[in-house]
C-alpha cells in the first residue's frame, strides 16, 4: 500500500495538469461554439453590443476587454487549485533531502501566469504558455520524485 500511495503522490501533479488542460480546452471550445458573435455587427450596432455583453458577461472572455482577461470561475478555480497543489507538493518534497526539487514551483508559476498578467496579451496565448510550463515541469518532477 505505501508503494501505491507514493506513486499516487508522485504522479498527482502531472495527472491534475492533464485533467485541468483537458477541462480548460473543452470549456473554451464549448464557449466559442455556443456563443458565436457577429463581430462586424458587434462593432457597428450599439444595441447588439450591449446584448452580447449581457449574454457573455459570465463566459470565458470579457468581450470589451477583447480577450485580454480571464473571468470564467471554472478556469480560475482550476488554475488556483493547480497552484495550491503545486505549493503543497513543493512543501512536502522540500522536507525530504533526497528528493528536494524546485520543479513544483515552476508548475506553480505556470498555473498562476494567466491569472496575474493582464497586458495587451491574448488570454489564450497566456493559457497555452502556462499549460506548456505546467506540463513540462510536472513531467520532469515525476522523474525527479522517483525516491519519494
Amino acid at each position: 500500500m505505501p508503494k501505491r500511495l507514493s506513486k499516487f503522490k508522485k504522479w498527482f501533479l502531472f495527472d491534475y495538469a492533464l485533467l485541468s488542460l483537458f477541462v480548460s480546452g473543452v470549456y473554451i471550445a464549448f464557449n466559442h461554439e455556443f456563443f458565436k458573435v457577429n463581430w462586424k455587427r458587434y462593432y457597428n450596432n450599439i444595441t447588439y453590443e450591449e446584448k452580447v455583453d449581457k449574454i457573455l458577461k459570465h463566459g470565458v472572455f470579457w468581450i470589451p476587454g477583447n480577450l485580454h482577461s480571464l473571468t470564467a470561475p471554472l478556469l480560475i478555480a482550476l488554475l488556483l487549485g493547480g497552484a495550491l497543489l503545486s505549493l503543497i507538493i513543493f512543501a512536502l518534497v522540500w522536507k525530504n533531502y533526497l528528493v528536494r526539487t524546485w520543479l513544483p514551483l515552476f508548475s506553480f508559476m505556470g498555473f498562476i501566469l494567466p491569472l496575474l498578467i493582464r497586458y495587451d496579451e491574448n488570454i489564450l496565448k497566456l493559457l497555452v504558455i502556462g499549460y506548456f510550463l505546467v506540463i513540462l515541469s510536472s513531467s520532469f518532477s515525476v522523474a525527479a520524485l522517483r525516491q519519494w
